[in-house]
């Protein structure tokens, strides 16, 4: 009865009583084990106790071997160009592979597997189609490019990227190319850090560190999640008719910290430091970002916005010269917006929020000690502002002009330079709530030309309304409150 009820088991469950599996004859142990050292002497046979001499000799042994060959490397130096045929894993410690002019070091072909290599001069250092991944492989002295990957995926995990000759590139990364990199290092004058067309990427925990531009992107959607960019001349990231997300990425220096065409931008917690013309310029692009900030830009403003619409929330503004936020045409939704000490080095700018044919809701914002307007709407904007506090602003807390409408609830102007409203050129206001204190020439300036009026509402602190040339009181400002 038991022996029966065992070969009842064993024909239920086929493992019973089954022997570990054996390794098929000349696969696993010769495969795994083919050993390089430059420095041998002797020839040898691709043991450990008797390596091949060469590189180059032991990927001819290897032929058309199968998909898990592992070739170990001694540390030295080896000569290229070398070809890898598919599923070749190449490791070493110390290792370098050498390789002169035009040509890649390394092309390598489907499920390649590099580690603890470096790849040095070339043309490009390495240049795939297939499934490649790289681990704590270094990249330096090439004169083109050091990666450059066709439809295919990449994996990088460690390792970095130094540029070569002016005008290298990093990874580039052709239609239909996916790339993972992670922990990596770019240094260096590249001119593009991570170059995609049409492809899908995913950078994490990378440092960039004198790229021109670190990220240049085309089509395709790219994710970076805590990145670094530091020191180049150029934009810092840019893309062009794709989708770029980020997550806690910070650029510092270059001319624009992130600057995107007609592309879709989503993210959190996006920093710009010291860009020379504007932390982010976007134009005709669409998407939402939150906790944005921007510290210290050139003459272009924080943020600079052209046809798109998008919103942002949790925006800190900081030392920025022109503009906190400038926006020309398109829509804007704005939370919990905080800009503060604005500067102007041609005397006509240094407004909080500049706004030229836009349409604006703003909930939530703080302007503090700016060179020209909390506010300024401007040529047919369209604004709605609830729950603003502008705050020694030079020249006035919110300034309308050419048929721009402003609507605000809850509105508090103090120590402006100039009246906490102005209304020109058949600008038109409607403030309730308003609290006005401290500001240097009253409550309201306006031309009273043409459709120009100010209505008010649940006025506290007020001062004196007067017309535009300051010769008496302003006939088209409206007070219904004592």
């Amino acid at each position: 009865m038991l022996r029966c009820l065992l070969m009842i088991a064993c024909l239920t469950f086929p493992a019973c009583g089954a022997r570990p599996a054996l390794i098929p004859p000349g696969e696993s142990t010769a495969r795994d084990g083919w050993w390089v050292d430059g420095a041998g002497r002797e020839a040898g046979d691709g043991s450990r106790e008797r390596p091949f001499g060469s590189l180059a000799e032991a990927l001819e042994r290897v032929g058309p071997r199968g998909p898990s060959l592992r070739v170990h490397l001694a540390p030295g130096r080896y000569e290229g160009p070398f070809e890898l045929p598919a599923g070749l894993e190449l490791v070493g410690e110390g290792a370098v592979l050498h390789g002169e002019g035009a040509r890649p070091v390394v092309r390598a072909a489907e499920g390649a597997l590099l580690r603890g290599l470096e790849l040095q001069g070339g043309g490009w250092g390495l240049e795939a189609a297939g499934e490649v991944r790289l681990e704590s492989v270094h990249f330096s002295g090439q004169a083109t490019g050091a990666v450059r990957m066709g439809a295919g995926r990449l994996v990088v995990v460690g390792g970095g990227f130094e540029a070569g000759a002016a005008g290298a590139v990093g990874v580039q990364l052709e239609e239909g190319a996916y790339a993972e990199v992670r922990e990596a290092a770019f240094t260096g004058a590249f001119r593009r850090g991570v170059e995609a067309k049409g492809a899908v990427v995913e950078l994490e925990s990378v440092r960039f560190q004198g790229t021109m531009t670190a990220v240049h992107q085309a089509r395709g959607r790219v994710r970076l999640r805590h990145v670094v960019v530091r020191g180049g001349p150029e934009v810092g990231l840019f893309v062009q008719r794709g989708t770029l997300l980020l997550e806690d990425v910070t650029v510092t220096g270059h001319e624009y910290g992130l600057q995107g065409l007609e592309a879709t931008v989503e993210g959190r917690g996006f920093t710009s430091v010291r860009a020379s013309r504007a932390g982010v310029a976007l134009i005709g692009s669409r998407g939402t970002l939150e906790e944005t900030v921007v510290l210290g830009s050139g003459g272009f403003g924080a943020l600079s916005l052209v046809g798109s619409e998008l919103v942002l929330r949790g925006v800190r503004v900081d030392g920025a010269d022109a503009y906190g936020i400038a926006a020309t045409r398109g829509r804007l939704r704005l939370e919990r917006v905080v800009i503060t000490r604005l500067t102007t080095r041609e005397g006509d700018s240094g407004d909080g929020l500049h706004l030229r044919d836009t349409e604006v809701e703003v909930e939530g914002l703080v302007v503090r000690g700016v060179a020209g307007a909390g506010v300024l709407a401007a040529q047919g904007s369209r604004v709605v502002l609830r729950d603003v506090s502008l705050e020694s602003c030079k020249e006035a807390g919110v300034w309308a002009e050419t048929l721009a409408k402003v609507t605000a609830t809850g509105l508090e102007v103090r120590g402006s330079g100039g009246p906490a409203l102005v209304a020109l050129e058949d600008g038109v206001m409607r403030v309730d709530a308003l609290t006005a204190r401290d500001n240097a020439a009253g409550l309201v300036m306006a031309d009273c030309q043409g459709t120009t009026g100010v209505q008010l509402g649940h006025v506290v602190g007020q001062g004196p309304a007067q017309d535009a040339a300051g010769s008496g009181a302003a006939a088209c400002v409206v007070t219904d409150s004592p």
